[in-house]
Order: structure tokens, then C-alpha cells, then sequence
């Protein structure tokens, strides 16, 4: 029973965004009809009325805000007498809340949670968060399953994969003569986005589901940071998922099609296997012996159809031979051919060999495999009501169309179609920006349905604006392209908006933070003053570069004026002088709030507007894709096995007797190195699965450690059960020299979780350590043990020694290191 809400940080509860579990709307619906608030008849047990959500929380954020401005001591979380628990954080204008009720969830993981979440938002939207609530309701509900759906798959990688635990970049470990090839192919992109217009592509790189397979930029490219390198990874994860287990890659059959692109086998995707599976369970069951019982082809230069394995759809063919194949007996109804006693109507032959994208629509699911677009037959373009075939041909069938009720494409619409010209600060707005959406009746404006993933097409390219951190701006406007590769690989193109406004008006709204109503009375004089001087001179460049501007942007910027205008009219520079701690006057006051909207406003005009991409930028990006998923596929496999298991612990059981798992994690560079943990939970399992019992020790064991950490422990070991565990923390100068950390650490212990993707945690860790040295010059790093309990502690010491020094040896880390 899970729910996370964003309310607007006043008095009034206005819910901005809100996500919820279906057990949580069907105990909300429960309490509504106890309270008398709603009649069990009126109660739809799917949705949750918004107005209910709001009469529930309503008490609580009141004495939240009662509390944070009057004694600025707000609640941190409030534990009911169920166990259930609420957690609060302010950012900005807004409150967020997370909710806990089946004890699933700790505090402090709720912390994290909605820190993470807070990201994902700046992620999309910047720092106009009020644009989680448009007016439109379609719009809402797009965007609210949008970051549900992000927040959902964070929550799935943090309990898999080892990169989202200890917020760390995991690189895939592949021979030299791939990572090479990779690393020509992001060039090569570059150099194609740049030569078609695409000039201010910066940064590319290949992922494979959650680890990093290559990372290209060009030498004038900004430094990417790694937080946003795994929220870049969190949403290639979200759009294009993958469930596939090493189990289920390993135990999938190949088949033999005839196929030009590519004489490799592939991986075929979910759909396929799950379906294959099942194609073999029926042919097993009738005694058909036709396959002989051979259900693997090894490949060889021969490209005949028996001997090529049979290809997953992939997004890069644009033209295939399409095989006749045999219909089974089976087939429904709507397959049969066509009664001459029907009327008739003429129609056309419908080209099946076609590009591979194009061909989603038209193949049905119920006889095809749904991602392998081989047919074997003509398509009419007619079907009456009751499913009878009115064309004129005998031999002829017809395949229903895939009917979609929502239109998932349609999810960015506000935000996928940017123009691939350059950004510049005399860029024209649209006069008016009005996307078409289709109002959903199942979604009404005070209603909430439970959070359910979403599903992209599998073929479908991505472009949407993204903000990351930079060091002139919190959040710097970027372009990120999503191209679906081959299943489980996916390439990322960052295009940098080349404008000083997003930074001028980042700034300006940070100026005005000391300026809120419930913060103002708290500042003092030489705050003040700083902040109302900040916001004079990023006015003043904000109007410079707002002075060529034409149409509704136009407007805006004489909005601005008159505001700035009537802030220095209503007092705004004489209250900043006096130091007087009292609130500001009625009129100072909401003109300081009509300039934070009115910077808001022009933020998401400039680079939230949908604007269109050109024919020349798709063309590019299909030569791209083509080219790239060409190469790869020749190890596609190679890459979704190593993905799986990236290093195992066969190669140290043998050097490090007792060693059960370890992680080292370079925090200069955030890198993670770590063999894998994976784990296959099936049903009627005993839980005895030696995988999973490492699993949860060592997500067991990072709590405990991030609570040592906090409260200012870099080296701590402790027994527990049959297992040691020891942790290390230690600090290295650039030439590898150790560096003995000679003041304690002060580290908030009600502060946000180790990490780097909502906080630079480390890299305040080492400032407070070594306040006197260059943050630069200080390198940080981590290394986690678990040992059988039976070796000895000097022997924990020695081998974690030994580890580190033979993973700079065998070329895992970069250099030895000293731990104590």
C-alpha cells in the first residue's frame, strides 16, 4: 500500500501530482465510505476520487505548514499506530508525501524516495514543477502516468541491479575490439548528426539495459555528470523495457527464416519467446515430429533458410523477403475464406513487404507472432462488422489491426518534437501553443486511477528535453534522442541548448527563494540584500536577451518589465535595506509572486513548447539506427549475457578463499565494479536459491552501512549470522598516495541518503574532511566485503588488501590502493 503526492506548499492543499498502488485506492475508498464521505454504491473500487485524497491529507499539510512557518520545524514523518508511515519534504514551492502502509518501505527509503523523485521531475520539467498540473485533463493524466511509470521502474532497478543501490555507473566489461567498435560508432554518430544539422549533439552512448556499454563526446562538450548518466539510464529503461531473465535467453530456441540483414542469430524479444514457448508446448503435446526435435541451428555462411536463424524484429530492416508459410488448422473464424453469396466490394492488394516499423499495425497478434512481422498471405482492406471478408479474391484473408485505446506515442506529444535548429536567445515562441489531446471519459478531473507501467512501442524513437546539472546551472537545457537498437540496447544522443537564458532565469528564481512568504521573516539583512541585488542583475540580462523576441514571448517580456517594475515601486530595494523581520506589505508581496510565475512562464515557452523536427533530422536517425544495429548484432547475445552477468565471482574464489561478494566503487568517477547478483524469483521457490541469499544480504547490508556513514564511520566490520561484513572507506591524493582524514566529518544524520543522484553527498564528504585541499585533488573510495563468518578478522583485512591491489593488476580499477 504505496502512494506518493505533490501538493502545493500552502495552506490550501491543491494537489499538483499524485500516485498510488491499487491497494492504496481501494483502503482510501474503504476509509471514504466509513467516514460517510462517499456511498458504497457511488464508490468505483478502481479509481479514487481526488476530492477524497484531498479531504485526507488536508489536516496533515495544514499543520505541516503551520508548523514550518511558524517555528520552522515542519514534520520529517509522522508513524501511525499501524505502522503506517508518512514522510515530508519541502522543495521549493512544494510539498512532497510519501506513503507507506504494508511496512515494505523504511524512512529512510522513503526519504530516498522522494529525493529520487524530486530529479525525475527537474529531469522533465525543470524548475517549473506547477507544469505537472496542466489544465487539460488528458494532459494531466499522460503526465502523471509518465512519472508514475518512472518512478515505478527506479523502484524495480533499485531491488535488481547493483548500479541503482549504491548509485554508481556499472560498465559493461566487454574484449577491447568491441568497446573500439562501440566507441567508432558513437563518433560516427556525431559526425552524422553534425553533418545533417544537428550541430550541437554533444554526447552519445550505448546502454544495455542498465549498464553502460560505451560513452562518446566531442572535446567542446560540457562534463556529464554521472547522476545524470543513470537518470539518462532510468529512462531508456522505463521506455524501453526488458524482462528477460539470463534463464529464459538461455533456454529460447532459435528458428530459421530467410534473412539478409544480419546471418547471426539474435535474441528474440519477450513476446516472441513467451509465444515460441508456447508453440513448442502444443507441438510437443500432439506428437508432431516434423522438427525432429532439433530446436537450436548452429549458423553458418550459408544464408539459406534452414540454416539462418530466424530474427527478433528489429528496427533497421527496411526491406525483407517475406517466406509463405503454412496456416494452422486452428485459425479463428475471422481467417476463413470468403462466402461468394456475401456482397461483395472491391478493394486492393495491400503490399506486406514493407519497412519493418510501418508494420506493427498490420499484422495480427492472434496468428502471428507479434514481434515477428513474416506473413504469408494477402491483406484486404475490407471486413464487415461480424468479422466476414467482403473481397472478391478466394485466397485472400484479412488481419485485424491492433486496436489501441491509448496512444502512448502521444505521452511526450507536449515535449517529443523539438526542432533540430540551434537554441539561441532570439529564438521566436509560437504565438500559440495548443497540443491536441483526446479527452479520456475513464479519467475525470477527480479521479485517480492505480500507477501502471506504460507501454512505448518497442520501434519507436524518442526526443525529448531533458535538464541536467551543470556547473554554471542547476538545470541546463538538453535534447535527449532515444533509439531502440536491437532489444536490450539502446543509443542515447544528447543535443546541448546553446542559450545563457535558461541560466538567467534558473538563477533569478533561486534569488527569489529567500523572498517567500514563509521564509522571508527568517532571513537577515545581509540575506536580503544579497538576494534582491542577485535578482536586479539577472532581470537586467534577462531583458537583453529578451529584447528581439517576438510573438506571445513578446508579450511576456513586457510582463516582466511591468512587474520588476512595480516590485521596485512597491519597495522591494527599501524592505531589502531595512533588516526588519516582518512580513512584506500585501502588494510587495504579490508582485514578488506574479515575477517568480512570469520567469516560470518564460522558461517553459522557450524550452517546453513542442516545436517540429524536419524530415532531414528523421532520415538521419534511421541511417543511424540502421547502421549502428547492423554492427551490433553480431553481439547482440554476447552483450545481453554479459548484461546479466557482467563479472562473477569464479575467478576470485580460488585468489580469496571465504570471499563471498565484494563491491568497490570508485566515487572520483562514480564508477561501480562488482560481480553480479542475479536473481530469478519463481513461484513455489523455498528461497534457498544461494543467488538470492547473497541478494539480500547485500541489500540488507547497505542499509546498515549508509546509516554508519552517516553518522561518520569510514570503516566499520561486524559478524552477523553465518557472514562477515566490512566496509572501507578511504581518501588518495592524485599520485595514489593515502591521505589521513585528520577531521571528523560532519555529516547531518537527518540529511538525504549517500548518493549521488539526489544529492553530491561524497563530494561534500570529502570537502568536510579535507576543507583546506582542492576538491579536485582528493580522490574517494569505497570497497564492501562479505566473508564466510569463519575467517578471521586479520584475514578480512588482509584479503580486502590483496583484492584491490589485484584489481588494478588484472585492469579492473585504475591504480593499487592502501585501505588502512
Amino acid at each position: 500500500m504505496k502512494c506518493v503526492i505533490v501538493l502545493m506548499n500552502s495552506g490550501i492543499p491543491d494537489i499538483v501530482f499524485m500516485s498510488a498502488d491499487a491497494s492504496f485506492i481501494q483502503h482510501a475508498n474503504e476509509v471514504a465510505i466509513d467516514k460517510g464521505l462517499i456511498q458504497r454504491n457511488d464508490v468505483s473500487w478502481e479509481k479514487l476520487d481526488l476530492n477524497i485524497a484531498t479531504q485526507f491529507f488536508s489536516p496533515i499539510v495544514a499543520s505541516h505548514s503551520l508548523l514550518a512557518c511558524e517555528l520552522n520545524n515542519g514534520y520529517s514523518f509522522i508513524t501511525c499506530e499501524n505502522d503506517s508511515i508518512f514522510v515530508f519534504k519541502d522543495f521549493g514551492d512544494h510539498l512532497y508525501i510519501a506513503f507507506n502502509g504494508d511496512g515494505e518501505e523504511s524512512e529512510d527509503f522513503l526519504c530516498r524516495k522522494l529525493m529520487i523523485f524530486n530529479k525525475i521531475v527537474c529531469l522533465h520539467y525543470g524548475p517549473v514543477v506547477d507544469d505537472l498540473r496542466p489544465d487539460s485533463i488528458a494532459k494531466r493524466e499522460e503526465k502523471w502516468v509518465t512519472l508514475g511509470s518512472v518512478l515505478n521502474t527506479w523502484l524495480q532497478l533499485y531491488n535488481q541491479e547493483q548500479c541503482f543501490l549504491f548509485e554508481a555507473i556499472e560498465r559493461l566489461q566487454v574484449n577491447q575490439g568491441v568497446n573500439e567498435m562501440c566507441i567508432n560508432l558513437l563518433e560516427l554518430t556525431l559526425k552524422k548528426m553534425g553533418s545533417n544539422g544537428e550541430k550541437n549533439a554533444m554526447h552519445t552512448m550505448l546502454l544495455v539495459n542498465a549498464k553502460l556499454l560505451a560513452l562518446f563526446s566531442t572535446p567542446k562538450a560540457k562534463e556529464l555528470q554521472p547522476s545524470d548518466i543513470l537518470l539518462l539510464t532510468l529512462l531508456a529503461c522505463d521506455i524501453y523495457p526488458s524482462i528477460e531473465t539470463l534463464d529464459d535467453m538461455l533456454s529460447h530456441p532459435f528458428k530459421a527464416v530467410d534473412d539478409q540483414s544480419c546471418d547471426t542469430p539474435e535474441l528474440l524479444s519477450n513476446e516472441c519467446m513467451m509465444e515460441n514457448r508456447r508453440q513448442t508446448s502444443s507441438t510437443a503435446n500432439s506428437g508432431d515430429a516434423s522438427g525432429d526435435g532439433e530446436d537450436f541451428h548452429t549458423p553458418n555462411s550459408s544464408n539459406s533458410p534452414a540454416n539462418t536463424p530466424e530474427r527478433c524484429c528489429t528496427p533497421v530492416e527496411e526491406e525483407m523477403t517475406l517466406p509463405e508459410i503454412t496456416l494452422p488448422s486452428d485459425i479463428p473464424t475471422i481467417m476463413e475464406p470468403i462466402n461468394h453469396n456475401s456482397q461483395q466490394s472491391p478493394s486492393k492488394d495491400v503490399n506486406v513487404d514493407q519497412d519493418i516499423s510501418d508494420s506493427e499495425d498490420n499484422v495480427a497478434t492472434d496468428v502471428v507472432d507479434p514481434c515477428t512481422h513474416h506473413v504469408g498471405y494477402h491483406i484486404p482492406k475490407s471486413l464487415d462488422i461480424h468479422g466476414r471478408d467482403t473481397c472478391e479474391h478466394e485466397d485472400r484473408f484479412f488481419t485485424p489491426q491492433n486496436d489501441r485505446t491509448i496512444d502512448f506515442k502521444a505521452l511526450y506529444d507536449e515535449q517529443n518534437q523539438i526542432s533540430e535548429t540551434d537554441y539561441s536567445d532570439d529564438d521566436t515562441v509560437p504565438e500559440e501553443v495548443q497540443p491536441t489531446f483526446q479527452e479520456n471519459p475513464i479519467f475525470t478531473f477527480a479521479t485517480l486511477k492505480p500507477t501502471k507501467p506504460r507501454q512505448f512501442p518497442r520501434n519507436e524513437k524518442l526526443r525529448i528535453p531533458v535538464f541536467l546539472r551543470s556547473h554554471s546551472c542547476e538545470y541546463t537545457p538538453h535534447i535527449a534522442q532515444f533509439i531502440p537498437i536491437l532489444p536490450g540496447i539502446t543509443m542515447v544522443i544528447l543535443s546541448e541548448v546553446k542559450s545563457k537564458l535558461a541560466e538567467y532565469l534558473c538563477k533569478a528564481l533561486d534569488s527569489l527563494e529567500p523572498l517567500d512568504h514563509d521564509k522571508v521573516e527568517r532571513q537577515t539583512r545581509v540575506t536580503l540584500k544579497r538576494a534582491v541585488d542577485g535578482i536586479d542583475m539577472y532581470i537586467k540580462k534577462i531583458r537583453e536577451l529578451l529584447q528581439k523576441s517576438r510573438g506571445v514571448l513578446l508579450r511576456h517580456f513586457n510582463s516582466l518589465n511591468a512587474c520588476w517594475d512595480n516590485c521596485r515601486k512597491f519597495g522591494l530595494f527599501q524592505y531589502s535595506d531595512s533588516g526588519i523581520p516582518e512580513p512584506m506589505t500585501p502588494r510587495l508581496e504579490s508582485a514578488v509572486s506574479e515575477l517568480k510565475r512570469i520567469l516560470r512562464t518564460i522558461f517553459r515557452l522557450k524550452y517546453l513548447s513542442p516545436k517540429h523536427s524536419g524530415p532531414l533530422y528523421e532520415k538521419t536517425l534511421d541511417s543511424v539506427q540502421k547502421h549502428t544495429a547492423n554492427h551490433l548484432c553480431l553481439y547482440q547475445q554476447y552483450l545481453t549475457v554479459k548484461a546479466q552477468r557482467n563479472i562473477t565471482m569464479t575467478t576470485y574464489l580460488e585468489k580469496f578463499p571465504g570471499l563471498i561478494h565484494f563491491v568497490y566503487i570508485d566515487r572520483t568517477a562514480d564508477l561501480i565494479t562488482a560481480p553480479a547478483v542475479n536473481v530469478t524469483k519463481t513461484e513455489g521457490s523455498d528461497g534457498r536459491d544461494a543467488s538470492l541469499l547473497i541478494h539480500d544480504k547485500v541489500w540488507s547490508m547497505t542499509g546498515k552501512l549508509h546509516r554508519f556513514i552517516k553518522e561518520g564511520y569510514i570503516s566499520v566490520a561486524y559478524r552477523e549470522g553465518d557472514f562477515f561484513y566490512s566496509y572501507f572507506l578511504w581518501f588518495e591524493d592524485t599520485s595514489g598516495s593515502s591521505l589521513e582524514c585528520r577531521v571528523i566529518p560532519t555529516i547531518d544524520i537527518n540529511g538525504p541518503p549517500p548518493g549521488i543522484i539526489a544529492t553530491d553527498f561524497y563530494k561534500n564528504l570529502v570537502q568536510s574532511c579535507f576543507p583546506s585541499l582542492t576538491p579536485g585533488l582528493v580522490q574517494c573510495y569505497e570497497l564492501m566485503c562479505i566473508h564466510l563468518a569463519v575467517v578471521p578478522i586479520q584475514f578480512v583485512l588482509a584479503q580486502s588488501q590483496k583484492l584491490a591491489l589485484w584489481l588494478w593488476e588484472t585492469g579492473d580499477i585504475q591504480k593499487p590502493i592502501s585501505l588502512l
